[in-house]
């Protein structure tokens, strides 16, 4: 009899797997919409109804369809499942019994396959049993993003339920809003001519209920416009990184500290979209019913007052703009310089003392800080000025309407005193939009001189640039052939030039040459860093830029002359990215490059930390480091560019042997 006990923990151990499937594919392809609690319930639900510990190859199929239809409700293009692994770019993903749920990541150059379960990674001599596998699609037009402004619109495309749930309540909230308005002329009009104390009361009761709805309505909407954001901000920020790491590596501009800084103007951009703007956006338009609202009480010429300081206050906002954005270009544009100069000085302080040159970065600094300040200025005075002209033109168009209304009244006309007070009321709600509005082009133009930053980001060439479909290899033999390459850096002289040369599989090749003479950018080129501007490369008879950027990665190893870590810790670094990798195996590698002297002698050990760029190790115990992590992801070529430069004699005889 079953242990009803058991039972539960089993049917928990399912839901937990479908919980863990589901977040790992939206980690790995961030486009799947989570926003729906019930569907994500649902697709939980229908994962967790299979047993994966009791099903054949039947069963398997089963549940294959019911992962398609759970990521299918989540926005996922249809799956292509196979018993077998295909050279179609992954990760993949599949079930097989007793594994359960798993996600195949890479065969390695050994043949042993690096699978993830709900229980960790690890490697795979043999392909599981039954198995069943698909790759993971990318979503139609998602990688395929050629631009900043073509991600943003497509992000807001695929956000537009919140926004008009948003807008919803936005409209609802500002008809809330007459009813102020319409309260007083009731009470002016009505209750104190007649003396009618219950139509008060009504009154009373009736507008006091809509002010109330409208502070939930605005609850709510504040609620839905956090969600929307937070959902936004998390695509774009993550991929506009992503698109960072796709790019070339000799498509980086000289200076990282304002390539730092255009990133961060994303910071901007989503400032300019926040709640408070978007608010703005969204009741502009409402100034036009209210507008037509005051016709209907006021009549023409009453309206008309505020229609008229609406058009001359949006004049003076449009005017105003122009003169905004180019002062927030500039101003921009230096303090990313600015940023470019702190990063060097920071990374350089050894130099900089050594040399005695600081001053020069202090006159560098100074320079640029002035320019930034004074554009800065412009930008706040050209802001508050038209901040000041809205405010005066609200004034005036009051004191007019007033005016106006007044001897409109006094002619004999229908407008009551009431009606006056509730127009009075309306045109300021017609007007305060437009106070806002310079804060509004300030913030407006800081984004748009960001979302241009972000565009020449894009406009760099990626890995595979111009491939629509990087050919996945999983074995590669490690045969070179260059044919007319020659290279240079940027608009500058060419470097590297040669005609023919090529290097068979397991050939150990040293290449020797003065410095300067481009010994280094060879290697990069036949990593696939870099590509040459004629000629071509060939790996096994492939142009290397046709081979997937992570093939090349998992394949083809290069380590450079200049080691940088990463902080957080000696396991992080020695680590990082790979997977499926014990203890005793990083021991083992570590013992072979020499690398153990340092965990031995640390009372951390492999918990060592390490600083940003690797402060806190010699420049020999960081190409220990890289050496090792490079043993450890076992490539089948090995491109070597000094890696022993800064190690003493016995660790040099080490990492030789390894």
């Amino acid at each position: 009899m079953l242990d009803p006990t058991m039972s539960c923990a089993h049917e928990v151990r399912l839901a937990q797997q479908a919980v863990w499937l589901i977040r790992r594919c939206r980690q790995l392809r961030p486009w799947l919409s989570l926003d729906r609690p019930d569907v994500v319930d649902a697709c939980v639900s229908a994962l967790a109804e299979q047993d994966l510990d009791q099903m054949g190859s039947a069963h398997v199929v089963q549940a294959c369809q019911a992962l398609d239809q759970a990521l299918r409700a989540l926005g996922c293009p249809s799956l292509v499942w196979s018993a077998q692994h295909t050279s179609q770019a992954g990760p993949w993903i599949g079930c097989a019994p007793r594994l359960g749920w798993f996600i195949l990541h890479a065969r390695q150059a050994d043949g042993h396959w690096l699978i993830e379960t709900i229980n960790g990674s690890g490697r795979h001599a043999e392909w599981p049993e039954k198995a069943r596998i698909a790759a993971l699609p990318l979503a139609a037009g998602w990688q395929q993003q050629g631009s900043m402004r073509a991600l943003v619109w497509q992000t807001l495309q695929d956000n537009r339920n919140g926004l008009m749930q948003v807008a919803v309540c936005s409209a609802i909230a500002n008809l809330l809003l007459l009813a102020t308005s319409l309260y007083s002329m009731q009470v002016y009009d009505r209750v104190i001519p007649s003396h009618g104390l219950s139509t008060l009361v009504t009154l009373t009761v009736g507008v006091l209920i809509a002010i109330t709805l409208e502070m939930v309505i605005k609850q709510a909407r504040s609620a839905l416009m956090d969600h929307t954001i937070q959902v936004m901000d998390t695509r774009l920020s993550r991929r506009i990184f992503e698109r960072l790491l796709h790019v070339r590596l000799d498509q980086f501009p000289p200076s990282v500290g304002t390539l730092s800084s255009q990133l961060r103007s994303y910071e901007l951009i989503r400032s300019f979209a926040s709640s408070a703007t978007l608010y703005t956006l969204v009741d502009a338009p409402f100034a036009l019913v209210f507008l037509v609202i005051m016709v209907a009480i006021g009549g023409t010429m009453v309206a008309g007052v505020a229609g008229v300081f609406l058009v001359l206050a949006l004049i003076i906002g449009l005017l105003a703009r122009t003169r905004i954005e180019t002062h927030t270009r500039q101003s921009m544009a230096a303090n990313n310089r600015k940023l470019g100069l702190l990063v060097e000085a920071v990374d350089g302080a050894e130099r900089i003392k050594s040399q005695g040159s600081g001053w020069a970065f202090l006159n560098r600094w100074n320079a640029l800080s002035e320019q930034g300040i004074v554009e800065d200025a412009l930008v706040r005075h050209s802001s508050e000025s038209a901040t000041y002209w809205a405010g005066y033109l609200q004034q005036v168009s009051y004191v007019l309407l007033i005016a106006v209304g007044a001897w409109i009244a006094t002619s004999g006309t229908d407008l009551t005193a009431g009606g006056l007070i509730a127009c009075s009321i309306i045109s300021g709600r017609v007007l305060a939009p437009i106070g806002l509005l310079p804060g509004l082009m300030v913030q407006w133009a800081n984004a748009k001189s960001a979302l241009d930053h972000l565009e020449r980001i894009f406009l760099l060439r990626g890995d595979n640039h111009g491939v629509d479909h990087p050919i996945e290899r999983e074995h590669i033999r490690g045969q070179f052939e260059v044919q007319e390459i020659s290279f240079a850096y940027g608009q500058g002289p060419r470097v590297l030039s040669i005609s023919q040369w090529s290097v068979g599989p397991g050939e150990r090749v040293a290449v020797l040459g003065l410095i300067g003479s481009g010994k280094s950018t060879l290697l990069k080129l036949l990593a696939g860093l870099y590509e040459p501007q004629a000629g071509r490369v060939l790996l096994d008879g492939l142009d290397i830029q046709q081979i997937a950027r992570a093939t090349l990665s998992q394949r083809v190893a290069y380590l450079g002359q200049d080691v940088k870590l990463f902080s957080g810790t000696l396991r992080d670094n020695l680590l990082s990215g790979l997977l499926g990798i014990d203890d005793d195996t990083l021991l083992l590698a570590c013992q072979d490059t020499g690398l153990i002297h340092l965990i031995q002698s640390h009372p951390r050990g492999l918990d060592l930390p390490i600083g940003e760029g690797g402060s806190g190790v010699s420049g020999g115990q960081r190409q220990a480091v890289a050496l090792t992590r490079l043993l450890l992801s076992r490539p089948r070529v090995w491109l070597l560019d000094e890696p022993t430069a800064s190690m003493d004699d016995n660790a040099e005889m080490a990492a030789l042997r390894a």
